[in-house]
């Protein structure tokens, strides 16, 4: 409950660790079982017991620990990754594709530009038309673009005919719905 310690600091984190896992009478459990649904482990349960009587000397408890820290490795920190990026099966056959704009867009901006026709396919890279030259792109920046073909647009009988476009004497073009045509 009290540490007479100059050094709080150090102690801080046994204080806390003892009131949050203190035993609750009116609540039948410690504070930190509510919050984390089962009891704390405190620092003296993860050393396993020994036979060794050794741990009475601080010499030999130091000299102890010396050599199992010393034996810790560190696992190399690495943030490669292995796995692949997503691909569309389509790109490898699409004559056209849009680019994925990789800058902060200003507001209502698209984040992919194109359709961009395909030049050249390499296995990592495409080269691709972009404003009239030709640019080297990566493909996780691609994805196909689905364009249809002229011969598949059909004609269709039911279509209306278009509306009839007026200019104003100010030379601003008007177009009027049906319902306003004379018969």
């Amino acid at each position: 409950m009290c540490h007479n310690s100059s050094n709080w600091t150090e102690v801080l984190p046994f204080v806390l660790l003892g009131i949050r896992s203190a035993w609750k009478e009116d609540l039948q459990t410690s504070s930190a079982e509510l919050v984390y649904g089962e009891p704390l482990r405190f620092p003296g349960q993860f050393i396993a017991p020994s036979n060794d009587h050794t741990t009475g000397d601080i010499t030999t408890l130091v000299t102890r620990l010396r050599t199992s820290l010393a034996n810790l490795t560190p696992k190399p920190a690495s943030w490669h990754r292995n796995s692949p990026f997503y691909i569309p099966r389509d790109l490898k056959d699409s004559s056209h594709v849009f680019l994925r704009q990789d800058h902060v867009r200003r507001p209502l901006e698209p984040p992919y530009s194109g359709p961009h026709k395909v030049v050249e396919r390499n296995p990592k890279v495409y080269k691709i038309i972009v404003s009239g030259k030709t640019v080297t792109v990566s493909i996780d920046r691609l994805k196909p673009a689905y364009l249809m073909r002229e011969a598949d647009v059909l004609p269709d009988e039911s279509a209306q005919p278009a509306p009839e476009v007026k200019r104003t004497r100010s030379g601003r073009k008007v177009t009027f719905p049906d319902y306003y045509r004379s018969q």
